[in-house]
């Protein structure tokens, strides 16, 4: 109320809101003059957004690990008879409770401690910035200023509203964000999820893709991949436009993942070594026509495969955000946008 009450008043002294805006003179300036200077681990600037970022995290590595757990726990479940069918349930569903719960909360810590991470070197990055730019003040410094009307800020400086091709769509950001935790999640606490399925009568036989006996060398390297697209996904939502630093994370971050997916297709033993032969055991003679398609897998055509679509796919992306980058770009200073 103040604030609008001195606009006004000077307004109405001037008769002219340019007059009156150039005179208070650059907003972010003007601003600081009603707050507390204080260091942030997380400013305003990027709070609101970190909150609902935080929120859609944990939803994401929680959910999918309690459901994964409830799952395991009824599937591991001894024999039920008439008498014990109670009893046997409910205390499947308390033990998949207490691990899902266990692990979730390991989950979110993780989840939670990597995108505050994240949000901190932001928030740190921009603070670096504006002290760099920082000048030393002196009473012969504005002086100066006032002999240099042009030096001083008014409503032109504003840059006009970005091209909407230089927006990055936030539906796809947050798609790409979650289908990366929900996949990271499976790959921690479930990879035998991942697995060929076959039914009979009553039984269920599972044979899993990937080598479950190497997981402990394969996983990092996955996991690592992956947090990198995170961060990708992160930097693109929170800037929400197209600009050179959108571009540099997304080549940077594009060309390592390609060769982290080389690694774990290419070097490290991902496959299941035996899957073909547990396929045909679990089939045995029984087997119909769309089970013995497995029988068919090849491990080195599905790398070769998986590898050439991550490649293909990674490099179109970096295309098109160099093309509209540099077509339709913005440039972001200290948090805020304005155009090439």
């Amino acid at each position: 109320m103040e604030l609008e009450e001195l606009i006004s008043d000077m307004y109405a002294d001037r008769g002219s809101m340019e007059e009156v805006l150039t005179e208070l003179g650059d907003p972010a300036e003007f601003a600081k003059q009603y707050q507390n200077e204080q260091k942030y681990l997380i400013g305003p600037e990027y709070f609101d957004t970190y909150l609902w970022f935080v929120k859609v995290v944990l939803i994401c590595a929680a959910v999918p690990i309690l459901i994964i757990s409830l799952i395991n726990a009824i599937g591991e479940m001894p024999a039920i008879t008439s008498q014990n069918a109670a009893s046997v349930i409910i205390r499947a569903i308390v033990d998949g409770l207490i691990v899902g719960i266990t692990d979730a909360m390991l989950s979110c810590i993780s989840a939670f401690g990597a995108v505050t991470l994240t949000f901190a070197i932001m928030e740190r990055k921009k603070i670096q910035i504006e002290m760099k730019k920082a000048e030393k003040w002196s009473v012969e410094s504005l002086s100066e200023e006032r002999k240099i009307p042009s030096a001083r800020w008014t409503p032109k400086i504003l840059e006009p509203v970005p091209d909407k091709k230089a927006i990055i769509s936030r539906g796809d950001s947050i798609v790409g964000i979650v289908f990366i935790v929900i996949f990271s999640v499976l790959l921690i606490f479930a990879p035998h999820f991942f697995a060929a399925i076959f039914t009979e009568g009553e039984a269920i036989t599972t044979v899993p893709v990937f080598n479950l006996e190497q997981w402990g060398i394969v996983l990092p390297v996955f996991v690592i991949s992956l947090l990198i697209g995170l961060i990708d996904e992160i930097l693109r939502l929170i800037i929400g436009v197209y600009c050179k630093l959108v571009m540099i994370s997304n080549i940077l971050c594009g060309v390592i993942q390609i060769v982290l997916s080389a690694i774990v297709l290419k070097v490290l033993p991902i496959w299941n070594p035996n899957f073909v032969l547990e396929i045909e055991q679990a089939l045995g003679a029984n087997a119909d026509s769309s089970a013995n398609f497995f029988t068919y897998w090849n491990a080195n055509m599905v790398s070769n495969g998986l590898l050439a679509f991550i490649v293909v796919i990674t490099l179109f992306e970096i295309g098109v955000t160099i093309y509209k980058t540099l077509r339709y770009g913005v440039s972001v200073k200290n948090g805020i946008n304005s155009n090439t």
